[in-house]
């Protein structure tokens, strides 16, 4: 017992000390965190020790501990393609690689545009045309335009992309992105993690961008959707490069950072086993994926 208390006093002296703050490198802290841990558990086994001071040093190694070190997924598309180590998958809409801002991808809402006379009567003429020669030119100008068509139908669609990935429920997802609209417009990127393909089950992580933007956790079980925690926050439509640090400690403890400031903090107990996918869903917008990577436990 006074070995108990001695290694306890020695591990909050550094556990509070700034320098020691929870973080992936810092090993230090992380031996006293995963010592005191072993003890702690052998304390309350034992009874060795007061109820209240076995629950202050779990919540003090929850607070310090860092449980995301097996480096899962580390991606910043500088190979110049996504669908080669890892290959990501396109579910829908159009994705491309930027040299200078990662995976790229621009989604626009579908608008009904006024056809101007001239082109109605032209499509009049060759609806009575009768020369065999106009109407295969027609054709042929026809079949040139589907390329065009087919890019402007994907920008009219959400643009999402999938990779299969085995990742634990204790999680450390880091995201580094740019919004390229115009801060008067609307805009919104998903990030989901999803225990199937099928996307009706997992966590969504939405962020909608416009002159109220706010950030929505959700679960979504079987379909059904749950709001975990909503959040506003300043347009971020600069862009500027911003960083979303996603985390989920072994006590369904979640946390959100945008730009390394805390913006959610809940616990959520909705999944109990791995997740299979990432998911990266653009709703509307011109938006750019840095970088992405993720630690598990």
């Amino acid at each position: 017992m006074r070995h108990f208390i001695a290694f306890t006093c020695l591990t909050l002296l550094f556990a509070t000390s700034p320098t020691y703050a929870a973080a992936p490198d810092n090993e230090q802290l992380q031996t006293l965190v995963d010592q005191l841990r072993e003890i702690t558990d052998k304390a309350r086994k034992e009874r060795a020790a007061d109820r209240w001071l076995l629950n202050e040093l779990e919540d003090l190694i929850s607070r310090h501990d860092w449980p995301w070190r097996n480096e899962l997924l580390n991606e910043d598309f500088s190979d110049g393609n996504y669908d080669q180590n890892p290959t990501w998958n396109v579910i829908s809409g159009q994705f491309w690689v930027d040299g200078r801002l990662g995976l790229r991808s621009r989604s626009e809402l579908e608008q009904d545009e006024p056809v101007a006379p001239q082109q109605k009567e032209q499509k009049k003429d060759l609806g009575k045309a009768l020369f065999g020669a106009l109407l295969q030119e027609a054709l042929r100008g026809k079949e040139r335009q589907q390329p065009e068509e087919q890019a402007a139908d994907k920008r009219n669609q959400p643009a999402e992309i999938q990779l299969a990935l085995q990742i634990p429920t204790v999680y450390a997802l880091q995201l580094e992105f740019s919004a390229h609209n115009p801060p008067q417009e609307a805009g919104q990127i998903e990030f989901s993690l999803y225990q199937g393909s099928r996307g009706d089950t997992g966590y969504r992580l939405i962020l909608m961008l416009g002159d109220k933007s706010s950030m929505e956790l959700l679960s979504r079980i079987n379909g059904k959707t749950r709001v975990i925690e909503r959040v506003e926050f300043d347009n971020i439509s600069d862009g500027q490069t911003h960083a979303i640090e996603w985390r989920r400690d072994p006590n369904g403890q979640i946390e959100i950072l945008l730009d390394e400031q805390p913006l959610v903090r809940v616990r959520d107990s909705s999944f109990r086993y791995p997740f299979k996918q990432l998911s990266i869903r653009n709703q509307g917008g011109d938006f750019a994926i840095g970088s992405v990577t993720l630690h598990g436990s």
